[in-house]
């Protein structure tokens, strides 16, 4: 095997988060338009000049909705198209124009592929006959101003009667602390929820004492109760989904459904638009992405704020009497979201999960949350285990951030006694060692009575502070050169702090209609009684031409994510990610790459080099240096598959535990050699 020692450009660390290396846009399109086919009878609309203002209203004509779709075009659209489809879809929906108006506001993005559409300029255009006809040019140019926002709204209320508005907010999404929206003319500005909030709250709408029959976000993270609670006031519903939305996004055929059957009521329209999403993904797509949508009604918002707060109420007064590292493992074991690699960027976890995580530890208070969100939870989808439909931030994993993130959170307006758990908790998280952690000299153990298990002691002040463990194996690739295959969280700790797994030889390899098979590197997402998910990183290169034909070369970082269970015990593939890119954007990227037969596929490898001390002695492995780098590439011959299986006979191993402690640090054993 031969492979390229410390690429830097990829910026691969330790914790397995890759760089975005780029990506083709023009193909992107294309392969988002062959997933989700428009009629042609879409055309580009000519911008003309403004055609009215906020203060002289058109001739109104009394319909049963208006939907007001606020669309961030952003790179989504410069780079990949997105929007650009999505209005099209719209155009081409059939939807009853008797029966329904939509008006789309764009702006926010650098390009824009439909041909009329400006990019320095936010302009409503009215979707009629198939076609968007501008009829309003706003005076703000920054989609990420409220006043933007404000405008739009203010247009499409005081210019179109209707007995029901609805508000679709189009873009990326980053939860309670990242807010809505990023506009690339304004170098990423975004609204925040405060600014949503002022946003909704100037509108005509709420000064006459009237509300949105829902709001949606087409975007990603949005589902979450401290959005439904800064929503309440101005809306009925909110749709919205807790989980990673596909660069798919919404499906918009159901707006012909939606109107041809005036189901605008906001349980009636949920139901609808999320039947027709989830019915997209699993019908439509190659690989099916994780997805979620949920209707919530607003008006159950209180009642679920109201039992969050006597939930940790009595979880305060745990941490103040010590009991910080039970909350910690109970917050870790609680569905997630948000996570294309191994870690857990956002913190955003469901609330009913959460909730059911510390029954044992709180029953009274934890059914009361469960029950309440169930009342506010009217309609929802997924195909992801542990999604409930409503999700809250609560920082753990990304303890990086955490202190940034909990002053965005503060300034949000919401919950002033979850705020003040979260702040002490936090506090806990980031402060002081609660153990001393002395593993690194530790070496783990093959049992004499089960061959293939492998374990360590830990101290009794060890095993109170435990907060999760896996075990990784490594194979010596070069003299003093370790490349990690695989990590794995199923482990065992005993109540006597034995921590233990087993490991029976077997790695996972990517294979094509060649036959041949790739060795590469997988890291766990997730582990379930049921499943389990793994990312496996790579870089896709694609040759592509640029608009003068001339050939290039494209590439992507990206984690192709599998799973193991009953069904396929030695892997499937279940979809291709693009990487999370923290150096230009904190947004989690909507884009799924389709492969495609061509490209060139080069597996991404983890490894470290020995760092030894003065007297010769070998470092702790924390301490050995990064060398990490590309595998060569291979052409991609028919459809990509997974396998997991044993290597050759004589292939000696390194296995060593990772350990992490309830305030997120991490210490790792010594290696034991093993071979198989």
């Amino acid at each position: 095997m031969k492979w390229i020692k410390g690429t830097a450009v990829l910026g691969f660390c330790a914790a397995f988060v890759l760089t975005s290396c780029g990506s083709d846009v023009r193909q992107t399109a294309e392969e988002q338009s062959a997933d989700k086919p428009v009629e042609e009878t879409v055309k580009p609309a000519d911008t003309g000049e403004r055609t009215g203002d906020e203060g002289a209203a058109q001739e109104t004509i009394s319909q049963n909705a208006v939907l007001m779709v606020y669309m961030v075009g952003s790179d989504l659209e410069s780079e990949g198209g997105m929007a650009s489809l999505d209005i099209m879809e719209i155009a081409s929906s059939g939807f009853d124009e008797e029966n329904m108006d939509v008006l789309i506001c764009t702006g926010g993005a650098s390009q824009w592929w439909i041909e009329g559409i400006p990019n320095d300029e936010c302009t409503v255009f009215e979707v009629a006959d198939g076609m968007i006809n501008p009829v309003y040019t706003l005076n703000n140019k920054n989609m990420a101003d409220a006043s933007t926002l404000r405008e739009f709204i203010n247009y499409g209320y005081m210019n179109y009667d209707a007995g029901y508005y609805n508000l679709v907010l189009w873009n990326h999404g980053g939860g309670a602390v990242l807010g809505y929206g990023a506009d690339e003319n304004y170098d990423y500005d975004t609204l925040s929820v405060a600014e949503l909030n002022d946003a909704l709250k100037g509108t005509k709408l709420a000064a006459e004492g009237e509300k949105f029959e829902w709001i949606g976000f087409d975007a990603c993270l949005m589902g979450m109760l401290e959005i439904a609670d800064m929503t309440a006031d101005y809306a009925d519903y909110l749709i919205a989904s807790e989980e990673v939305e596909a660069g798919a996004g919404w499906d918009y055929s159901c707006l012909k459904a939606l109107s041809d059957g005036e189901h605008f009521e906001g349980e009636e329209a949920a139901e609808v638009i999320i039947a027709s999403y989830s019915k997209y993904y699993e019908e439509q797509q190659k690989y099916t992405p994780d997805y979620t949508l949920s209707c919530l009604d607003l008006s159950k918002t209180e009642a679920v704020v109201e039992s969050l707060e006597q939930f940790v109420g009595t979880a305060a007064a745990e941490l103040q009497d010590g009991g910080y590292s039970k909350i910690a493992r109970m917050r870790d074991r609680a569905k997630t979201f948000g996570k294309v690699s191994q870690d857990s960027f956002y913190d955003t976890v469901d609330l009913y999960d959460l909730a059911d995580e510390m029954m044992h530890l709180y029953p009274k208070e934890a059914e009361q949350v469960q029950n309440a969100v169930e009342e506010m939870v009217v309609c929802q989808k997924s195909n992801v285990r542990g999604a409930h439909g409503v999700a809250v931030y609560f920082p753990y994993s990304n303890k990086e951030y955490a202190d940034l993130f909990m002053a965005a959170y503060s300034e949000i307006g919401f919950s002033e006694a979850y705020t003040k758990f979260l702040t002490s908790f936090s506090n806990t998280l980031s402060g002081d060692q609660l153990a001393q952690w002395n593993i690194a000299e530790e070496e783990p153990v093959e049992s004499e009575e089960n061959v293939g298990e492998y374990y360590v002691q830990l101290s009794a002040e060890q095993t109170l502070n435990f907060g999760n463990a896996k075990y990784s194996v490594w194979e010596e690739e070069e003299e003093g050169t370790y490349i990690c295959w695989m990590d794995s969280s199923d482990v065992n700790l005993s109540e006597d702090g034995v921590l233990s797994a087993d490991f029976d030889g077997k790695q996972f390899f990517l294979s094509d209609a060649s036959g041949n098979l790739y060795m590469c590197c997988a890291t766990e997402l997730e582990r379930y009684e049921e499943y389990a998910k793994y990312a496996i990183p790579v870089i896709v290169e694609r040759q592509t031409e640029d608009a003068d034909g001339v050939p290039h070369f494209d590439y992507q970082s990206a984690y192709i994510h599998v799973k193991v269970d009953e069904e396929h015990p030695n892997g499937v593939i279940i979809g291709v990610y693009e990487s999370l890119d923290t150096d230009s954007s904190l947004f989690p990227d909507k884009q799924v790459i389709e492969l495609q037969e061509g490209d060139s596929i080069m597996p991404f490898i983890f490894a470290r080099d020995i760092v030894f001390n003065e007297d010769g002695s070998v470092a702790p492995f924390e301490e050995w240096e990064v060398s990490s780098g590309a595998i060569d590439y291979f052409l991609l011959e028919g459809e990509l598959t997974v396998t997991m299986q044993d290597t050759e006979p004589g292939t000696e191993y390194c296995f060593l535990f990772d350990v992490h402690d309830t305030q997120g640090n991490f210490y790792m054993t010594n290696p034991i050699y093993i071979e198989y």
